[in-house]
Formats: C-alpha cells, structure tokens, sequence
C-alpha cells in the first residue's frame, strides 16, 4: 500500500514539474506582450466620418423640427378658434375634430421622428464602431501589437453621481504611458477609411 502511494505521489511530481516546465516554455515563445491603448470615445466623436453624419442628421432634425413647428401652430390656431365657438354648436364640432385629428398626426409624427433619430443613431453608431475595431486590428498587426485597450476619460465634475458612479465602474485603464497610446493612429487610419 505504502508502495502504490509512494508511486502516485511520485508520478503527481512528475506530471506536475512536466507542466510547470511545458507552461514556462510557452510564456517565454511569447516574450513580453506589447499592449496599446485606444480612446475610443475619442476617436468616435473626432472623426471626421462621424462629424459629417452629424452634420447631416442636425440638418434632417432641423426639417423636422420646422415640420413640427408648422404642425404646432396649426394646432394652436385650432384651439384658437374652438375658444370662440358655442360648444354643441356645428362650427364647434367641425373645428373640435380637425383638432383632435391633427393632434393625433402631430404625436404620431413626434413619436416617429425620435424613434427614427434613436435607430439612425444606434445605426451609425454600430458602423462607425465596427470600423473602428477594423482600424485598430490593422494597426495593431502592422505594429506587432499583441493587446490594445480601450482608455475613456473620466470628466470631472460628473453631470449626475449616477453617470460618475458608471464611468468608475466601467473605467479599466486607470493609467498608461503615454508612448503606448495609439488614438491618433486610429483616429487618422479611421478617417481613412471610406
């Protein structure tokens, strides 16, 4: 019984001391691993591709908000003259429901254009970051990069305890040298790309 202990024992050392020294052997062909850092919150919003898009979708809010603007006075100029009418009167039920018709219209179409803005935004926003992710896998091949990071700045004061408490909580990098951040590389090899 001693015997077969004594063989397990010595065959668990062995097998051991076999993979400690199998690991070592993988940790030194990989050498020391060369990380970078990205802000990608930065390259997201000083991109020139995302600063054309903005230009383009403030300029369709502004057409919506005209639109908006015009519906909002014909609704007024509605309630204006409802004010002067004899309820029950047949001008009153005319005007009555013109009104409620072009109020519903005038929510609907509210409702239509946010949600058209929030999915054009999140659209864009999966686009712009996918090529991103695209850029900095090229660059990080080019440069024999083996792990990049993404850095966000933390601004301070903080709008709210709750959106300080979420940029703590997601904030991994809390400090890099500087000679490791490729941002402006991204950001140059992003607004490259068509």
């Amino acid at each position: 019984m001693k015997t077969r202990i004594l063989t397990l024992a010595s065959a668990a050392a062995i097998l051991s001391a076999g993979v400690l020294w199998h690991g070592g052997l993988q940790a030194d062909a990989l050498g020391t691993p060369k990380v970078a850092i990205v802000d990608v919150t930065g390259v997201l919003e000083n991109s020139k591709k995302h600063q054309a898009w903005k230009d383009k979708m403030e300029k369709q809010q502004q057409q919506m908000k005209e639109e908006m603007n015009t519906l909002r006075s014909e609704l007024e100029s509605l309630e204006q003259q409802l004010r002067l009418l004899r309820r029950g009167s047949e001008d009153y039920t005319k005007y009555s429901r013109q009104y409620v018709e072009k109020k519903a219209i005038f929510e609907a179409r509210n409702a239509f254009y946010e949600d058209k803005v929030t999915n054009e935004m999140q659209s864009w926003t999966e686009e712009l970051y996918r090529t991103l992710l695209l850029a900095i896998d090229r660059i990080a091949q080019e440069k024999g990069i083996d792990l990049v990071l993404a850095k966000e700045q933390l601004d301070l004061p903080a709008p709210s305890l709750r959106d300080f408490m979420l940029t703590i909580k997601t904030k991994k990098v809390l400090y890099n040298n500087p000679k490791l951040d490729i941002t402006a590389e991204v950001l140059a090899a992003l607004d490259k790309e068509k």
